[in-house]
C-alpha cells in the first residue's frame, strides 16, 4: 500500500516565517506588488480583516516614500540598522496557536488518506473473505456427492477433486499472509510492545523500519505458564529459583509494504544467529528467527519436510512465498510440496 500523498507540499509558504500556508484563501494575504503570500499574523492583519487587491506587504510598502508609514516590517525583511519594537506577549502567543492550528490541519488531511486507505483494505478482504467461502462450500457440496457414490468408480475421482479444492484454498490462505511474518525466541514480558520489539529485531539486522509500517505486531496462541522443576519445590508457574521459563510464544508481524518484509527476511538469513542481546530484556540474551508466516497445513508440511530432509540426508528444504520445497543438493531439481502425498512420492526410496 503506498503512503499517503503530503498535501503539505503544494500549500505555497509565508514569506515572513517560512512556514506553510493551508489551501485556505482567508488565511494568507498576497502582496499586489512581490506577489508574496503572508500569514495575517505576520503581517498583524486580523483574522476578519478585509484585505483590498491593491494591498502591499511591509517591505515594498517601505520603498514607497510616504510620511506616515507606521507599519511593521515583516520578521526577517525589515532594513539593516533600523529598529524593531518586541512584539508583545499576546502576539507570540497568538502566532504559535495559529500556526499550531495549521499543523493540525495537515495532519487532518494525513489521517484522512489514511483512513481511506483502510478502507480499501477492508474492501479487498471482503472480497477474499467472499471467495473463500465460496469454495469452502464447493468443497462441502463435492465431500457430501463422495460419501454417496463412494461404491462406484466415481469416487475416486472425486476425491481427488476434493483435494485440489483443498490445495488451492489452502494457496488463497497462504496468499493473505504474504505481508505477514512470524518471528521466534524472543524472551515474553506482561507489558511488552509488540511494534517496539519488532523496530529492536530490525535494527539488530541492519534494516530500516519505518513505524507506519507495522500494521500490527502480537503474539499467537495461548500463554504459558512457567514450570516448576525444583526437588519439592512451590507452586507451578513460580518464577523463582528452579522454575523452567517455558518457550515464548511466537511474534506475528503484519507489514503494510511487502518491500520491508523481503528486507527482514534476507538480513536475517545474512544474520544467523542474531540473538537479543541491548534488547534490554530480562535474563540472559536468546537466538531469535525471522520466517515467513505460514497456514496451519504449510507448517505441518514443513515440518514433516524437514524431518524427512536430516532422514535422508538432503541439504535443502526453505519456503518461498508461503510455499515450500525441498531439493537434495545445489544442483538438483526442486520439487513443491503441497500434501502429505507429495512428501510420500518425493520422499519415496530416498529418490531424489
Amino acid at each position: 500500500m503506498p503512503p499517503p500523498k503530503n498535501t503539505a507540499s503544494t500549500q505555497p509558504k509565508c514569506a515572513g516565517c517560512g512556514k506553510f500556508i493551508t489551501n485556505n484563501p482567508t488565511d494568507g494575504a498576497k502582496c499586489k506588488k512581490c506577489s508574496c503570500v503572508y500569514h495575517r499574523v505576520c503581517v498583524n492583519l486580523g483574522l476578519d480583516a478585509r484585505i483590498s487587491s491593491a494591498w502591499m506587504c511591509p517591505a515594498c510598502r517601505v520603498q514607497v516614500p510616504r510620511s506616515d508609514n507606521t507599519d511593521t516590517p515583516v520578521k526577517g525583511s525589515e532594513p539593516e540598522g533600523a529598529g524593531s519594537a518586541e512584539p508583545s506577549p499576546v502576539q507570540d502567543l497568538t502566532k504559535e496557536i495559529r500556526m499550531f492550528r495549521l499543523d493540525v490541519a495537515a495532519m487532518r488531511e494525513e489521517m484522512a488518506g489514511l483512513r481511506r486507505d483502510m478502507a480499501e483494505m477492508r474492501n479487498s478482504f471482503s472480497g477474499f473473505q467472499a471467495r473463500f467461502e465460496a469454495v469452502e462450500d464447493r468443497i462441502s457440496r463435492l465431500e457430501a456427492r463422495t460419501e454417496e457414490r463412494a461404491g462406484d468408480g466415481a469416487g475416486d475421482h472425486l476425491a481427488n477433486t476434493v483435494a485440489e479444492l483443498k490445495a488451492e484454498l489452502n494457496d488463497r490462505d497462504q496468499d493473505l499472509l504474504l505481508g505477514d511474518l512470524e518471528i521466534s525466541g524472543i524472551p515474553e514480558a506482561a507489558s511488552e510492545s509488540g511494534s517496539h520489539l519488532v523496530g529492536l529485531v530490525a535494527r539488530k539486522l541492519g534494516v530500516a523500519l519505518d513505524e507506519r509500517d507495522i500494521v500490527f505486531a502480537e503474539r499467537v496462541g495461548a500463554p504459558r505458564r512457567s514450570r516448576d522443576v525444583s526437588e519439592g519445590g512451590g507452586a507451578a508457574g513460580d518464577a523463582g529459583v528452579g522454575a523452567e521459563r517455558p518457550r515464548p510464544r511466537p511474534l506475528v508481524v503484519r507489514l503494510a509494504r511487502r518491500a520491508p518484509r523481503a528486507d527482514l527476511l534476507r538480513a536475517a538469513r545474512v544474520r544467523r544467529g542474531a540473538d537479543t542481546a541491548d534488547f534490554g530484556l530480562p535474563g540472559s540474551p536468546t537466538r531469535f528467527y525471522v520466517n515467513e508466516r505460514l497456514t496451519r497445513l504449510n507448517r505441518s508440511l514443513f515440518y514433516s519436510a524437514r524431518q524427512e530432509c536430516r532422514r535422508l540426508d538432503w541439504r535443502y528444504p526453505w519456503t518461498m512465498a508461503g510455499r515450500v520445497y525441498v531439493r537434495h543438493d545445489r544442483d538438483a531439481p526442486a520439487h513443491r510440496i503441497r500434501s502429505v502425498d507429495d512428501i510420500a512420492q518425493v520422499f519415496r526410496n530416498g529418490a531424489r
